[in-house]
């Protein structure tokens, strides 16, 4: 294929790409989904239709039983500023998720070069938006700390 030439978006080229990274993609069956471990995190590749999208979930401590809203505001806050990828809270499982998530338009086809940029461009803002909930959720837990603590030496 030449470099100007689109082409269909596949698992198969996701994978064959992320391996020009020194990334090896684990696909899940006959599905259209591979997985790998980057930065200690599980990070899902998938093809769906006119997207492809790279997610990576963080499983938390908190379920949803015992959650507070910290979590839910870190989003919000990261969401607001817009890294280049959503982050969302998952409470669907036992425990609640951290999930951030990129989808890119496929619709075209891509050239490889078009492809490499963007599944580069999508694990960087995903993995970026990983490391920016847990800086958020840490300094709202300690803005909570400090207004309990406050209003506990008001009581």
């Amino acid at each position: 294929m030449s470099s100007s030439e689109l082409s269909t978006v596949s698992i198969d080229r996701v994978i064959d790409t992320m391996q020009g990274f020194d990334v090896e993609l684990e696909r899940m069956g006959d599905q259209d989904v591979a997985t790998a471990n980057l930065n200690d995190l599980p990070v899902t590749f998938a093809v769906l239709g006119s997207v492809f999208i790279v997610r990576a979930d963080t499983v938390t401590g908190q379920t949803l039983n015992d959650a507070d809203p910290t979590l839910y505001l870190a989003a919000n806050q990261i969401n607001s500023v817009g890294l280049g990828a959503r982050a969302t809270i998952v409470d669907r499982a036992e425990h609640l998720i951290v999930r951030t998530e990129r989808d890119v338009s496929i619709a075209a086809g891509m050239n490889d070069e078009q492809l490499g940029a963007s599944l580069r461009s999508a694990v960087d803002a995903v993995l970026a938006t990983q490391d920016a909930m847990t800086a958020a959720a840490g300094e709202l837990s300690e803005l909570r700390a400090k207004m309990e603590q406050e209003l506990g030496e008001q009581a």
